[in-house]
């Protein structure tokens, strides 16, 4: 009878350590929120910003008829993630134009180092300098692991929203690594729901 309680007892040890681990798991899982200052169904906050070609954009000067794609990056000087993801946004352009609609990008990056990129990169669409981080702050996607000075100091915590042409959040589309990035036909199949 003794070694019956003991082996219960083990396997009740054994499954209150597997439960505590699922709900830590739950727990991690569930700390990531990107963009907390802003949820789907909301509308974007407003932003002015210059292109790389120093012409200053507002949403209805960007959206197509269906809607916006929005992909925040980190900057296209100096990070290899966010350059690999623009090179893919060159790629999905089409598709996502072909379904209504248009798409930007917004960094930290100023006009001149957007416009080195457009060139590099051959950019056919909007680039946008967020001034101040100020949009970055609205949204609450300050990456604050850089103090100011640092010379990353004012990037985002990269990650893409797709916005329907009434400016309202539809999806929001993001990965806790900074060098993992939502692959493009996840937002193409957000932006097909609209």
């Amino acid at each position: 009878m003794d070694s019956i309680r003991l082996q219960f007892t083990r396997i009740a040890a054994a499954l209150g350590v597997i439960l505590l681990s699922i709900s830590t798991l739950q727990a991690q899982a569930q700390e990531f929120i990107w963009a907390p200052n802003i949820s789907v169904g909301e509308e974007l906050p407003p932003f002015s910003a210059q292109d790389q070609d120093g012409i200053r954009h507002e949403f209805a000067d960007l959206v197509g008829d269906k809607g916006l794609i929005v992909v925040m990056s980190r900057s296209f000087a100096w990070c290899p993630y966010c350059i690999r993801q623009l090179q893919q946004l060159v790629d999905a352009k089409a598709q996502f134009e072909a379904l209504g609609f248009n798409v930007t990008t917004m960094t930290y990056d100023p006009v001149a180092t957007l416009k080195e990129a457009e060139e590099e990169y051959e950019i056919t669409f909007p680039m946008l300098y967020d001034e101040n981080s100020a949009f970055i702050n609205a949204l609450g996607i300050l990456n604050t692991q850089y103090e100011p000075g640092h010379r990353a100091y004012g990037i985002p915590y990269p990650g893409i929203f797709v916005v329907d042409a009434q400016g309202i959040i539809r999806a929001k589309l993001a990965e806790e690594d900074y060098r993992e990035r939502p692959d493009f036909s996840l937002v193409l199949e957000e932006a097909e729901k609209i």
